[in-house]
C-alpha cells in the first residue's frame, strides 16, 4: 500500500513537471487534465451543486432553449435567450468558478454557454416572422452594444514587456485575441505591432518573432546624460518603433487591421489630464509618436510632442504637431490600465490584463488558487498600499508649492491606480530577472520571455474562452447577417 502511494506521488510529481515545462498548449492541457483527474477536480466539474450558481434555473433555461430549437420556435427562443443571458451572465463571470480546476469550471456552465451559442446561431440563420434580415441585423447590433465586448490591456514593463508577445500569441492561436487592444509604455509597442497588422501579417509576426527589432536601449555617456537630463538615446527607441510598427495613423491602422488600438500617454503639466489615444479620440495622430510618448519614462527618455497626419483637399498629406504646446510622457505614470476610459469609449464588459510592470509585480498576488497564504499576503499588501497612499497625499499637501510637486504627483498617481482587470495574466515574480529590465534582450531572452507569457496565459484560457464567448458569437452572427442583409437589398432592387 505504501509503495502504491509512493508510486502515485512520484507520477503526480512527473505530471506537475510536465505542466510547468510544457512547450505547447496541447501539452499543458494534457498534463492539466491528468492532474485534475488525479486530484478529484474533474469530479468537482461534473457535480452540479454549487453555491456560486443557480443550477436549477440554469438547467431549466437549457431545457427551454432546447425545446424551442426542437420546435423551430425562433420567437420563443429569442425570449428565453434574452431572459437567461440577463439572469445568469453575472454569476457565470465569477472568477471563483475558475479557481478550483485547472481545465475549466462546472460542466453545467459550459453546457449553458454551448446552448446560448447554438441559440444565437439558430436565430441568426432562420427567419423571424415579420422581421427582415436588415431589421434582424439592427437588432443584433443593438444587443451587442448592450452586452459589450472584451478588451486586452498590456501594461508597461521595459524589457519585461516582451512577455506580452507570448500572451498575445497564446490568445491568437486559440482565436481569443480581442479586437480592442490597449497598451502603455512597452505594452504600447506590442499593442501597436499587433494593431497595425492584418491577419496574414500578424501570423508572420507570431510565427517568426526572431525577426522583431529589439534594440530599444542605448545609454548616453555621462556628459550627455547631464546635458540632456535623460539617460537613454531616443533615436534607438525611434528606430525600434519605426521597424516594428511603421508610420500609420490610428484611423489607418484600424482600417488595415480591423482592430482598435489604444495608447495611454501622461501629461507633463499638472493641469492637463492623461489621454487615451485611439481612432475615436485622435484618428489622425501618428501611432509612432504616440508610442514614443507612452515610452518616455521620466529620467530615461525626454517628453514627446505628438504628431498627426493632416489631409488637404487635394489628396495630399502633411505631418504636423498635434497639440503643439503640450508634451507627453510614459502612459504608465497616470494610466497604465485606463479601465474606465476604455469601458466608456468601447463599451468594454471584460478586461484581460497582461501585467508585467516591475514595480507592480512584488505587490500583487501570484497564487492561482486562493488560500490562507494568498489571503494573508493580499491583506498585508493592501495595508502597505493604504499607508503609502496616505503618506503621499500628506506629502503632496505639504510640498504643493515646491519643485518636488510634479514628482510627488507622478508617484502618487502610480501608487493609487488600479493595475489589475477582470482576468489577469501576470509576469512571474522572479527577482533575478530584474537585472534585465533595462537591457536589450538577446535571442535567448526573447524566447524565454515569450514562453513565460504563453505559460502564464494557458491556465487562463478556459476563463477567457467562456467569458468572451457570447461577445464572439455576436461578432459571427453580425458578419453573417451583413451578407444576408446585402443580398436582401439586392433582391429588392
Amino acid at each position: 500500500m505504501i509503495a502504491l502511494l509512493r508510486n502515485r506521488q512520484k507520477r503526480m510529481n512527473v505530471v506537475r513537471q510536465e505542466l510547468a515545462q510544457a512547450e505547447t498548449y496541447k501539452q499543458w492541457l494534457t498534463a492539466a487534465e491528468a492532474l485534475d483527474e488525479a486530484e478529484g477536480l474533474l469530479a468537482w466539474r461534473e457535480k452540479e451543486d454549487s453555491e456560486l450558481l443557480h443550477v436549477a434555473l440554469i438547467r431549466e433555461h437549457i431545457d427551454q432553449m432546447q425545446q424551442c430549437l426542437d420546435w423551430g420556435d425562433t420567437h420563443g427562443l429569442t425570449r428565453v435567450l434574452q431572459e437567461s443571458l440577463y439572469r445568469h451572465l453575472g454569476e457565470l463571470s465569477n472568477p471563483e468558478l475558475y479557481a478550483v480546476a485547472r481545465t475549466g469550471t462546472k460542466y453545467v456552465a459550459t453546457e449553458f454557454l454551448d446552448m446560448v451559442e447554438q441559440a444565437m446561431g439558430f436565430i441568426c440563420g432562420h427567419e423571424l416572422p415579420g422581421v427582415s434580415e436588415s431589421h434582424k441585423l439592427s437588432l443584433y447590433r443593438d444587443a451587442e452594444r448592450v452586452y459589450g465586448q472584451p478588451a486586452l490591456m498590456l501594461s508597461g514593463g521595459a524589457s519585461f514587456g516582451i512577455y506580452h508577445l507570448g500572451v498575445t500569441r497564446a490568445l491568437w492561436q486559440q482565436g481569443l485575441l480581442p479586437d480592442v487592444v490597449a497598451g502603455s509604455s512597452m505594452g504600447a509597442i506590442v499593442a501597436g505591432g499587433i494593431c497595425t497588422r492584418n491577419e496574414a501579417e500578424l501570423e508572420a509576426l507570431f510565427m517568426a518573432p526572431e525577426d522583431i527589432q529589439l534594440k530599444a536601449f542605448r545609454w548616453l555617456n555621462p556628459g550627455r546624460i547631464w546635458e540632456k537630463r535623460h539617460a537613454m538615446d531616443p533615436g534607438a527607441l525611434k528606430q525600434l518603433i519605426d521597424a516594428n510598427i511603421g508610420k500609420l495613423s490610428f484611423r489607418e491602422a484600424a482600417e488595415h487591421s480591423g482592430r482598435t488600438l489604444n495608447i495611454s500617454v501622461s501629461p507633463t503639466r499638472t493641469r492637463q489630464k492623461p489621454r487615451l489615444l485611439n481612432s475615436l479620440t485622435a484618428p489622425d495622430v501618428l501611432i509612432d509618436s504616440a508610442v514614443m510618448a507612452s515610452c518616455a519614462v521620466p529620467g530615461l527618455y525626454p517628453p514627446v510632442t505628438l504628431k498627426a497626419r493632416y489631409y488637404s483637399g487635394h489628396g495630399k498629406t502633411a505631418e504636423k504637431s498635434y497639440m503643439p504646446t503640450e508634451r507627453w510622457i510614459d502612459g504608465t505614470v497616470h494610466g497604465d490600465l485606463p479601465l474606465m476610459r476604455m469601458a466608456r469609449l468601447h463599451n468594454v464588459n471584460r478586461t484581460i490584463v497582461s501585467q508585467a510592470n516591475p514595480h507592480v509585480l512584488p505587490f500583487i498576488s501570484h497564487y492561482p488558487r486562493q488560500n490562507a497564504r494568498a489571503t494573508l499576503k493580499d491583506a498585508g499588501l493592501s495595508l502597505l498600499q493604504a499607508y503609502a497612499t496616505t503618506t503621499l497625499e500628506l506629502s503632496r499637501s505639504a510640498w504643493s508649492s515646491s519643485s518636488f510637486a510634479p514628482l510627488l504627483d507622478q508617484v502618487h498617481a502610480m501608487t493609487t491606480q488600479n493595475y489589475l482587470g477582470d482576468i489577469n495574466i501576470q509576469f512571474p515574480f522572479q527577482p533575478l530577472l530584474y537585472r534585465k529590465i533595462l537591457s536589450n534582450p538577446s535571442e535567448q531572452d526573447l524566447k524565454m520571455f515569450i514562453k513565460m507569457g504563453e505559460r502564464a496565459t494557458w491556465p487562463q484560457l478556459a476563463m477567457i474562452r467562456d467569458q468572451t464567448r457570447v461577445s464572439r458569437a455576436f461578432v459571427r452572427c453580425i458578419d453573417r447577417l451583413k451578407v444576408k442583409a446585402a443580398a436582401e437589398r439586392q433582391d429588392v432592387d
